[in-house]
């Protein structure tokens, strides 16, 4: 089983970043065959620009590999402009692929905004999504590092559904 792990966010000091880091370790030491991607080290355009060389790689790592967990932050309520470029530039290759979303974001009133990545994943790719994702608030970090165990838990039980319903799927 190949799983990317995607994590979307461009801050430097991403949470989001700190859960894609997390599953990927948790991942790798279930013999998962795993990649972590992230998005601050790409070159990323607007699809109307067109691809960099960085997106054309990443697509095609998309392509290759059997599910993808999208780690990502909210603000204003949805998903960055940074993963809305992604997804636009190089997802054509996650038709019909197994997902899984990891979340951060600075209150606890936007859980409901990873519904908007769902939409999008399930309705243009016809994508499959994990039942339960991974939310976090600001408060479960310190010093880039989680905190609260409760979300360590949940990262575990997310990363062995997670590869028990992928492996069935494949």
């Amino acid at each position: 089983m190949k799983t990317l792990i995607l994590s979307s966010s461009l801050s430097e000091n991403s949470r989001s970043f700190i859960l894609c880091k997390e599953a990927y370790e948790k991942l790798k030491s279930m013999d998962i065959d795993v990649t972590l991607v992230d998005a601050k080290d790409l070159d990323l355009k607007p699809y109307h620009i067109g691809p960099t060389k960085d997106m054309e790689n990443l697509a095609n790592k998309i392509s290759i590999s059997d599910n993808i967990i999208i780690g990502i932050g909210i603000h204003n309520y949805t998903i960055s402009d940074g993963l809305k470029i992604i997804l636009s530039g190089c997802f054509n290759g996650a038709e019909g692929k197994f997902f899984g979303i990891l979340c951060t974001a600075g209150g606890e009133r936007s859980y409901l905004s990873t519904m908007h990545l769902t939409q999008i994943c399930m309705n243009e790719w016809r994508m499959i999504q994990l039942p339960q994702i991974v939310y976090a608030l600001k408060r479960d970090f310190e010093n880039n590092k989680i905190i609260n165990k409760n979300v360590i838990e949940r990262i575990d039980l997310f990363c062995k559904d997670f590869k028990k319903i992928g492996e069935k799927l494949l």
